[in-house]
């Protein structure tokens, strides 16, 4: 399969999803979904979640029928589009987020981000990884081996991102715990706030080198895996909690410890204080 060329295709189809949440956004109320466990704490959704999966689907099965999908909102999709992929075995599996951030999105905030990776199952990496923010109108893109890209405005022509040395500092991330926020005062990292409630625009400020790392605790694996490509096609690493490159799984479940970081000495000696 050519994942440079459905990567450059599936950015229509975000640009259209943005579309969609930039109509929508204010106009539809917040709803609350079961969570996934006692970890999950935002459980907000909204129609405007379910019309960009739905979107997102139906334009990946005219580019690329014989994939298999996962996506977040996979419970509230209906049975006849996900019939279109039932049966489906194949090397690649296209991961979606149709709304990171959706209590962003539901309290008319800019920072929500659309998200579609491209994993390969054979290697548990992601082969491909766009993540979409439409108020910005800004698209953040990488295909694994050819590097990480910014393009902005509608079909604005991709930018190569450049890697910059990032400071010692690490987000402020839900589930972190007192043993990390005590090893972060050890290593002398600094522990910057959140400016959104959206991981992919956190991981993102990682990307762009205005926060050192993150340490992700039971994340859920698209999340991490999708901003994660990014990072490291910028030279960083995104490694698990014994230090080794993080592996995902089509189903994207949570992931005990990921860290994220441009600077890969920095993810290890976080990972072996806080591992």
């Amino acid at each position: 399969m050519d994942v440079l060329s459905l990567v450059m295709r599936l950015r229509g189809s975000l640009y259209r999803c943005g579309q969609v949440a930039r109509a929508l956004q204010g106009r539809v109320p917040a709803e609350k979904k079961p969570p996934d466990s006692p970890l999950q704490r935002s459980v907000a959704i909204s129609l405007a979640d379910r019309l960009c999966q739905e979107l997102l689907l139906i334009e990946a099965y005219e580019l690329a029928p014989e994939l298999e999908v996962y996506s977040e909102e996979m419970a509230d999709l209906p049975s006849e589009i996900a019939a279109l992929f039932a049966g489906n075995r194949h090397r690649y599996a296209l991961i979606i987020d149709p709304i990171d951030g959706t209590e962003d999105f539901v309290r008319g905030r800019p920072h929500y981000a659309h998200m579609v990776g491209i994993l390969d199952q054979s290697t548990g990496r992601m082969a491909a990884g766009l993540i979409y923010f439409p108020t910005a109108m800004r698209l953040y893109f990488a295909v694994r081996g050819m590097g990480a890209f910014l393009a902005d405005g509608l079909w604005g022509a991709p930018q190569a991102l450049a890697t910059v040395e990032p400071p010692r500092s690490v987000g402020d991330v839900k589930r972190l715990d007192h043993g990390d926020r005590a090893a972060f005062e050890r290593l002398g990292l600094e522990v910057v706030p959140p400016e959104s409630a959206s991981a992919a625009y956190e991981l993102i400020r990682v990307a762009r080198g205005h926060v050192g790392a993150m340490v992700m605790r039971h994340f859920h694996g698209h999340d991490l895996a999708i901003p994660g490509v990014i990072i490291e096609e910028l030279g960083g690493a995104v490694l698990d909690g014994a230090g080794e490159p993080a592996r995902f799984e089509k189903g994207m479940p949570r992931m005990p410890l990921v860290v994220l970081s441009l600077a890969p000495s920095l993810a290890r000696e976080i990972v072996n204080n806080v591992g």
